[in-house]
C-alpha cells in the first residue's frame, strides 16, 4: 500500500499520456502477478497499440509508470469498451483509477465526439470494484463464469478426438457461422438473459470473451476475425459459440461463452471449442473459462468440469461476469 508520501505525489504530479511499444516492460513490471499468473495483457498489449479503435493512457508520476487504461472503440464509433484496468500495488487506494477515468471520459468527448456511450464488464469476485463501478453505471446483466484448468495428461488432452465419446446428445454438428442475418439475430436473442435486451436502444448485448457488443449482423462479421464462431440449428432452436485462445504467464486460456437455452447443446459446442485447443495445443495446461446464459446451467457445467473432464476449479461457484454501460 502507498504511504503518506506516495499519496502526496500522486495528487500533486499525476500525469497522463498514451502508451506506446516502448512502454510494454514498464507495464509488465506493474502488472506482476495480476490474475495470478493468466493475466490476458502480456499477450495483447501490443496488439492494442497497433489497434487504431484502441485508445491505451498511461498514468504517471515523474518517469515511473502507475497505472494504464486500455479502450476500444466499438459500434461504429458510438460506445467504447474498457478492456484493461491497471494500478501498480503501491500505488492503489490513492484515487488514481477515479482520475484516469475521468481523463479517458474527457479525451474520448474531445477526440471522439460520436462516443455515446460507455461500457465494461466486470468479475464478481472482485466486489469493491463492483460496488464503486455500480454507483457509475448501469448494471446491464450478468452470466456465470465457470473456471476450470487441466494439464496435458488427462486420457482426452493425449487424444482429443476421445471427446467425442462424451457427447450422447444426439444433436446436429456445430458448424463454423457463415453468415448471419437479422433473422439468425432474432433466433440467438432467445438465449440472451431477459437483461441482456435493456443495453443502449433497448438493442439486445452478448458478451464475446469480456467484452460486449449489440447482438447485430455487422458485429458478428467483424467479431469472426477475432473468435472461433460456431452456430448449431436444431428444430426452432439457433444457438451460437465463441471462443478465444491465449498464453498468459502460467498457462494457455482458452475462454468460451455459448448462448444456448439447454445443457445439451452447450456441451455439443464446448466439445467442439475443447477439441480444437488440444488438438492444436496438446503440451500445455490449459484454463478454461465459460459463460453461459442462464443460472440454471451453471451446476451442470461445473459438474461436467469437474466429474467428467476432471479439471480442477480456479474460481468458486457462483461467480459471475457482470456488463454495465452508461451514457457518456
Amino acid at each position: 500500500m502507498a504511504d503518506k508520501n506516495n499519496r502526496a505525489t500522486a495528487d500533486e504530479n499525476l500525469t497522463f499520456r498514451l502508451a506506446s511499444h516502448g512502454d510494454y516492460d514498464d507495464v509488465m513490471r506493474m502488472s506482476v502477478g495480476v490474475y495470478d499468473g493468466r493475466d490476458y495483457l502480456p499477450a495483447f498489449y501490443h496488439s492494442f497499440i497497433d489497434d487504431t479503435d484502441v485508445i491505451v493512457f498511461l498514468a504517471l508520476v515523474g518517469d515511473q509508470v502507475v497505472g494504464l487504461r486500455a479502450s476500444k472503440i466499438t459500434e461504429s464509433g458510438t460506445a467504447f469498451i474498457v478492456k484493461a484496468a491497471r494500478v501498480a500495488p503501491d500505488w492503489r487506494g490513492q484515487g488514481i483509477d477515479r482520475r484516469f477515468s475521468v481523463h479517458q471520459d474527457q479525451w474520448m468527448r474531445q477526440n471522439r465526439p460520436s462516443v455515446k456511450y460507455k461500457r465494461s464488464t466486470v468479475f464478481s469476485l472482485l466486489q469493491g470494484v463492483v460496488e464503486s463501478m455500480k454507483a457509475n453505471m448501469r448494471f446491464i446483466f450478468s452470466m456465470p463464469f465457470i473456471e476450470y484448468q487441466c494439464g496435458p495428461n488427462l486420457w482426452w488432452r493425449q487424444d482429443p478426438a476421445q471427446l467425442a465419446q462424451l457427447d450422447t446428445t444426439g444433436l446436429p454438428d456445430v458448424l463454423p457461422l457463415q453468415a448471419a442475418d437479422d433473422d439468425f439475430c432474432t433466433a440467438v436473442q432467445k438465449c440472451l438473459p431477459a437483461e441482456a435486451c435493456g443495453g443502449n436502444d433497448g438493442k439486445p448485448i452478448i458478451l464475446v470473451d469480456w467484452d460486449p457488443y449489440i447482438l447485430n449482423p455487422a458485429n458478428l462479421k467483424r467479431l469472426q476475425a477475432q473468435y472461433t464462431i460456431y452456430m448449431l440449428k436444431d428444430e426452432e432452436e439457433t444457438s451460437l459459440s465463441f471462443s478465444n485462445t491465449y498464453l498468459s504467464p502460467s498457462v494457455r486460456i482458452l475462454t468460451v461463452q455459448v448462448y444456448a437455452n439447454d445443457f445439451s447443446t452447450v456441451l455439443k459446442h464446448l466439445l467442439k471449442h475443447l477439441k480444437d485447443t488440444c488438438q492444436t495445443y496438446n503440451s500445455d495446461v490449459i484454463c478454461m473459462g465459460v459463460k453461459v446464459p442462464q443460472f440454471e446451467l451453471e451446476d451442470v457445467v461445473i459438474n461436467f468440469c469437474r466429474e467428467t473432464l476432471k479439471m480442477e476449479s480456479v474460481h468458486p461457484s457462483k461467480t459471475q461476469a457482470l456488463a454495465l454501460e452508461s451514457e457518456m
